[in-house]
């Protein structure tokens, strides 16, 4: 257990400490007027909405015209928007957490038009010359499953929320926890159950992740964590705390949204979230943005970018202005990433 009670504290000491700018240290002055289409995988997830309202709010002071197309959920959706983006021949186009293998045609025509396209949160772009931002999303997983595995001493019996739509899911956050449990040195008898969901069924009360994860756990006595991204999991917890499971399953999450922060400072079904700084990463995709429309390559801001894990006793020792910010905005890196980036932009 050593191994996973290091790993997981490494991540929630991070959440207590400064963090420095690593980032670049100049870019070009932005070019007034340009028009910018946002497409989140769908706003009715917190994860997609704080990076598109964050990245609306900020261009109106670059002097641009932003336009959030809410993807909903639906690959068809997304393709549409962005389809209407080239249409309406926008400057550039910032895709959020939406799978560019899906929507494939319409960004082959956005290319070709010139239109320039950066993507927050999509791990490995087709093709793979569009700038992606994000950080270690493996790693992620990894330090979730890591303080499953601490916490439960080692007798875990994990269901993995698996949302099939979104590769940054499949191929990040699952596949850095299952990784780590499927390796027997790890967790020797870990039990892990995987169940797929559809962004589709996100708010069904009767076949999405809510209601499967209560039939399964009803189905799997043995089951005492589950994870899921945070907007997923407040659902789950929700669901589980109605059905009696609130002491006997524990949640770890990935985003540490502020209604999440409130389950885990309750005590209440989740205990931990991974926390990325939401809006960095959306001024990130500003910036990007911002370099191609003037000439200039993308910069690859994967090892910019903090993380940290939360739990019960690591928020209990936060100071009480960083509690505040934290329980507001979610987590925002412990550094004033957006005063960097308006210097940055000439307008701090």
């Amino acid at each position: 257990m050593e191994k996973a009670r290091g790993g997981a504290a490494e991540l929630l000491d991070a959440g207590m400490q400064d963090n420095q700018w690593t980032g670049p240290e100049t870019s070009p002055p932005p070019r007034p007027g340009l028009r910018i289409t946002l497409i989140p995988e769908q706003m009715a997830s917190t994860g997609s909405s704080r990076p598109a309202k964050a990245i609306e709010s900020e261009v109106k002071k670059l002097g641009w015209v932003p336009k959030i197309s809410d993807g909903q959920g639906k690959p068809e959706v997304q393709l549409n928007a962005l389809n209407t983006a080239v249409d309406e021949k926008v400057d550039a186009v910032i895709l959020i957490f939406v799978d560019t293998t899906r929507v494939q045609s319409a960004l082959q025509r956005a290319l070709a038009a010139g239109v320039k396209v950066v993507t927050l949160g999509s791990l490995k772009n087709t093709p793979d010359t569009v700038p992606d931002v994000s950080f270690d999303w493996v790693r992620a997983g990894e330090s979730v499953a890591q303080y499953a595995v601490w916490k439960s001493d080692g007798d875990l019996g994990m269901l993995q929320m698996r949302n099939a739509d979104l590769y940054i899911v499949v191929n990040g956050q699952y596949k850095g926890s299952q990784d780590y449990l499927d390796t027997p040195e790890n967790c020797p008898g870990c039990d892990v159950v995987t169940q797929d969901w559809s962004l589709a069924t996100f708010e069904d009360p009767t076949i999405g992740p809510a209601a499967q994860a209560v039939a399964t756990r009803l189905a799997n006595p043995q089951l005492n964590w589950v994870s899921c991204f945070d907007s997923c999991l407040f659902r789950v917890s929700n669901g589980l705390n109605r059905a009696g499971f609130t002491d006997s399953v524990s949640g770890a999450g990935f985003d540490c949204n502020p209604e999440n922060l409130d389950i885990i400072r309750a005590g209440g079904v989740q205990k931990v979230c991974f926390a990325d700084p939401r809006e960095w990463l959306a001024y990130a995709a500003i910036d990007n943005v911002n370099r191609m429309t003037n000439g200039l390559p993308a910069f690859d801001f994967t090892e910019s970018i903090p993380v940290a894990l939360f739990d019960k006793d690591s928020l209990s020792q936060l100071p009480p202005d960083r509690s505040a910010e934290l329980e507001t905005k979610g987590w925002q890196g412990n550094f004033d990433f957006r005063a960097k980036f308006e210097q940055l932009w000439g307008i701090g």
